[in-house]
């Protein structure tokens, strides 16, 4: 698919891998061998995961990212079991993590990762993963706000639920892009879904509008 599509022609340098839960062994395999003939930027696996992508991109300048959802409270003891399991994807060989979490959820993990964020992410990157359908023009200020604070490396995005001509995707990807992002400076990812036609939306807006973000964007695209 992406040798095929004249979108990631033109995005081809900033085009990443999204493996899903699913893919594992000879699939998981062809995925690296995908990333490697394509010289994409990164794959994107489930943390278990991990050890055998890496026996294969060791060698290679294609980034590991292990994902990450929160979907229970942020307490203590959440936070004690999301840093072990990050920690363990580290060590298992990945470059960094992407977090996906609600909206709402923002502030209470940014307070709890004040604690632990510069030792467990020593030399390696933080995403924050958030539905743009969650995000209305007014939140877009304390988004980036909270990506100061988190001095998180990139911002990745995703459509939970794309209504095809009947989304506000334009919109909101406007409404970002027309937002003072302040003292961040970080990257932006967007995981595709099934839409490629986003990646050249997204793409597009980001020219027009902020082109000197164009070299650090990433697009993450399903692997098959």
């Amino acid at each position: 698919m992406i040798e095929q599509n004249e979108i990631f022609t033109e995005v081809k340098d900033n085009l990443g891998l999204w493996c899903g839960d699913d893919c594992s062994g000879a699939d998981l395999a062809a995925a690296a061998g995908v990333a490697i003939t394509n010289q994409l930027h990164a794959v994107v696996v489930a943390p278990t995961e991990i050890e055998q992508l890496w026996a294969w991109l060791e060698n290679t300048n294609v980034k590991i990212f292990s994902r990450f959802y929160i979907k229970s409270d942020i307490d203590d003891a959440f936070m004690s079991d999301f840093a072990t399991r990050v920690n363990a994807s580290f060590r298992a060989g990945a470059d960094g993590a992407i977090v996906f979490m609600r909206v709402r959820d923002l502030d209470k993990f940014a307070s709890e990762m004040s604690f632990v964020r510069d030792d467990l992410f020593f030399n390696k990157t933080l995403s924050v993963g958030l539905d743009i359908n969650e995000i209305d023009v007014a939140d877009w200020a304390r988004v980036f706000e909270t990506m100061r604070t988190l001095r998180a490396d990139s911002l990745t995005l995703f459509l939970s639920d794309d209504d095809g001509d009947k989304s506000d995707f334009v919109g909101r990807v406007y409404s970002m892009m027309d937002t003072d992002m302040g003292d961040w400076h970080g990257a932006l990812y967007f995981v595709s879904g099934e839409n490629i036609a986003r990646i050249d939306q997204f793409y597009r807006l980001v020219g027009q509008m902020r082109p000197n973000m164009l070299s650090k964007m990433l697009f993450l695209v399903n692997n098959g």
